[in-house]
């Protein structure tokens, strides 16, 4: 088997374009999730996660992964 290089080389690539197209996704998904939630719901989810997290503020994809997750618990 004389092309092993190549065909690992190959494997390697089609991974990294997968896994860079998934990243890619979901930061697409968190954008359309935070344009979807009012900005009433923004602070809130943002309040709780910041006292959750000890004072830290949370990313927007946190953000929108917990409100994905537990918008139908908001007040």
């Amino acid at each position: 088997m004389k092309y092993w290089k190549e065909i690992l080389a190959g494997l390697i690539g089609i991974f990294a374009f997968v896994a860079v197209l998934g990243v890619m996704g979901d930061l697409d998904y968190c954008e359309q999730v935070i344009l979807r939630m009012s900005y009433d719901d923004y602070e809130y989810v943002k309040d709780t996660l910041t006292k959750t997290f000890g004072g830290r503020s949370p990313s927007e994809r946190e953000i929108a992964h917990w409100w994905e997750e537990h918008h139908n618990e908001i007040p």
